[in-house]
């Protein structure tokens, strides 16, 4: 079922698979402004009721059987992805990583503070920026055209590929920090 739940919420896909086996409480650390915090919360639940009557099961075979696997993973993938966009904006704001257009239109400079705020991991053969960005489909658009705009402003590339400098050098000392082993 989770497959099926994942090919319904792309966000779901992107996020790692935790397994807990018992309990009610999770724990993870939360980077912030002031360091790092830990954070312990209860799990959110979601449900999604299944019926099938005693006269449908002969029936419920093949496509009819599909479509309703397919119905159970649509709404499994709606309550997940309203969960993880809610706690998603919960700690970003927390965080200190909230960037406010205020209603209007993505700007370069919105676009760059956004950029500034954020912890970016480049691949380390290409070294290119190892980025998904989630957003509407409608500001997908909008974006994918701005950025066609943006990219011919030699101030706005420049400042942007000092920004990808900068990011890169802050996950070099990231990764050389990491501890390997136990």
């Amino acid at each position: 079922m989770d497959l099926a739940v994942q090919a319904k919420s792309p966000l779901r896909a992107l996020a790692g698979a935790i397994t807990q086996h018992e309990g009610i409480l999770h724990s993870y650390e939360q980077t912030t402004d002031s360091g790092i915090r830990s954070i312990t919360e209860g799990m959110q639940e979601i449900a999604v009721p299944i019926e099938v009557k005693i006269e449908e099961i002969p029936e419920l075979v093949g496509e009819k059987l599909f479509a309703r696997v397919d119905a159970i993973a649509e709404e499994t993938a709606r309550q997940v992805s309203q969960v993880t966009f809610r706690k998603m904006d919960e700690v970003t704001r927390e965080a200190g990583m909230t960037v406010d257009a205020a209603g209007g239109p993505p700007t370069k400079e919105i676009w760059l503070e956004m950029f500034q705020k954020m912890e970016i991991d480049f691949d380390p053969k290409t070294g290119k920026p190892e980025l998904t960005l989630v957003m509407h489909p409608v500001m997908a658009e909008a974006m994918q055209r701005l950025w066609g705009e943006w990219k011919e402003a030699s101030d706005f590339m420049r400042r942007y590929n000092e920004l990808l400098t900068e990011k890169r050098e802050e996950w070099r000392d990231r990764e050389s920090r990491r501890k390997l082993v136990d």
